[in-house]
């Protein structure tokens, strides 16, 4: 017979459950004076709110100061929260609402597709949304599309609100150009960079051109002021083209956009413009702004020989592959040309010939056209590879990561404040004082920070592909070249050869298109 096997039972040990580690995100308010008391009210609210459930803790609350929510970029806070989450810190996001988190699609879907895949969900409180309830993304699109209906009916009134302030004359703008500065709400004559203002505008009276004037700014160590020594062409254009100089002011020559992303654009009649007279001291006489305009206008017409180079949207952006000097527009017999302005000179400065209006155009409208049919496919990729990059740049920054490090240290320290605070363990005078300095100190961290995320390089080349995608997405087949076409996509086109031409796109990589 077999021995007895005795088996003895050993009960399990009751594991203790693991909590869900909750964070909570918010944007407080722009006002300066109330950032303090917005961020503590939320501090207080989330602590409270993420404590009564016995299975979270508190992981971290992140809030913006006073940023706009239409750009990602500008939101410290939130990329904070961002790299807590890749670095597996947080395993629950709170949210007010889906406009608090991004202001439109795209980005809710980029960033709530990012966090799901972390294994991160999102409760968006307003909208009674929960990420990690959700059978598909149809509804977080949804309500995202309201966000970014919410967010440009916003950015809508903003700008009504300007308009009527320029309707009844009393705009002022944010900034001043030189030679003058803001007093309050009015604008002041400086007088040291008047007097530069004046000698430009003499000196183009006196028929001088905008080259030669930049060099004898440059020569006479004149500041251009904000701490720039050198000057530009394009800084004395500015100034003799400027009707502001003469007391008069002209009021939305550029214009946001109605969309998302909302951009900057050239007005070309798509807004109203208001032209008011007498409105700030002058720095020059309208008759001596008059002739100077009339000088430049004739200079021009001499320089270019009847090309009349202002009436083509490709003026400024062709170069010639062999000597990298600008092409002009060129009217032969009513045929137009673009030259090297070398080659215009003689055959022998420059081999490469001119090349017909026609082709070009045609040239640039399929290039135009095949980014709009594969641009998204093409830049897309380029964009992840380029965040990579600028991730792995700022994970490896030590001053970055001090700095973050110390944001949280000093956002615990917060946490611990308000529930000494909630306890009553501590006086709520002291209390606010003590949460004062932290605020301050919260601040000149958050400044630094962006300093530092500043000097990165691919922040540029990032931004600019990021236009460059929202411009693609949903723009026009076009059957005419516009200058919305080289605002938003292409840098540069080089003239390689009687028949094939290079165009440089605003983010970098170069695309070849042949002449026919």
């Amino acid at each position: 017979m077999a021995n007895q096997v005795k088996v003895t039972v050993i009960d399990p040990i009751a594991q203790e459950k693991a909590k869900l580690r909750v964070a909570a995100y918010a944007r407080v308010s722009s006002d300066s004076a109330d950032q303090l008391n917005s961020y503590l009210a939320q501090v207080d609210y989330y602590t409270r709110h993420i404590g009564e459930n016995p299975d979270w803790e508190l992981a971290d609350i992140y809030a913006d100061e006073g940023i706009s929510g239409l750009d990602t970029r500008k939101r410290d806070e939130f990329n904070r929260m961002l790299a807590d989450c890749r670095a597996g810190k947080i395993d629950r996001i709170l949210v007010k609402s889906m406009s608090r988190f991004a202001r439109n699609t795209r980005d809710s879907l980029h960033f709530m597709r990012e966090l799901m895949r972390l294994g991160v969900t999102i409760r968006f409180e307003k909208e009674n949304i929960d990420t990690g309830k959700l059978s598909s993304e149809q509804t977080a699109t949804i309500y995202a599309a309201f966000a970014q209906m919410e967010s440009t009916g916003h950015s809508s009134n903003m700008r009504l609100s300007v308009r009527m302030r320029m309707e009844k004359g009393i705009f002022t703008p944010s900034s001043m150009p030189y030679g003058y500065r803001l007093n309050g709400l009015e604008p002041e004559i400086v007088p040291e960079e008047a007097q530069v203002v004046r000698q430009i505008f003499a000196a183009a009276l006196q028929g001088q051109g905008h080259t030669d004037i930049t060099k004898w700014l440059n020569e006479s160590g004149i500041e251009r002021g904000h701490g720039r020594e050198r000057w530009h062409y394009s800084m004395v254009s500015y100034i003799l083209s400027n009707r502001f100089y003469t007391g008069d002011s002209d009021w939305q020559k550029t214009c946001a956009t109605d969309t998302l992303p909302i951009r900057q654009v050239k007005n070309r009649g798509q807004k109203p413009k208001y032209a008011v007279e007498d409105d700030h001291p002058g720095i020059i006489s309208r008759e001596d702004f008059q002739r100077a305009q009339e000088l430049i206008a004739a200079r021009k017409a001499l320089f270019y020989r009847g090309s009349a180079p202002s009436g083509s949207v490709y003026t400024g952006h062709i170069f010639c592959g062999h000597c990298g000097c600008v092409c002009r527009r060129k009217v032969t017999r009513g045929a137009v040309h673009w030259v090297c302005n070398h080659r215009n000179d003689g055959k022998e400065l420059c081999p490469v010939p001119q090349i017909p209006e026609a082709a070009l155009t045609a040239a640039t409208l399929r290039l135009h056209n095949k980014l709009i049919l594969h641009g998204q496919e093409i830049l897309h990729p380029l964009l992840e590879q380029l965040r990579e990059v600028r991730e792995r740049e700022l994970r490896s920054n030590s001053k970055l990561s001090d700095i973050d490090k110390e944001i949280a240290n000093i956002s615990g320290q917060n946490l611990v404040l308000t529930r000494l605070k909630n306890k009553g363990c501590i006086d709520s005078a002291l209390a606010l004082s003590q949460a004062d300095e932290l605020g301050r100190r919260l601040r000149d961290l958050r400044r630094l920070r962006r300093k530092v995320l500043e000097t990165a390089d691919e922040d540029e080349q990032i931004q600019a592909t990021e236009a460059m995608l929202d411009y693609l997405d949903g723009a026009p087949w076009l059957d005419e070249v516009t200058p919305d076409l080289f605002e938003n996509l292409v840098e540069r086109v080089t003239v390689v050869s009687a028949g094939e031409v290079k165009f440089q796109l605003l983010n970098g990589p170069e695309l070849t298109e042949r002449l026919v």
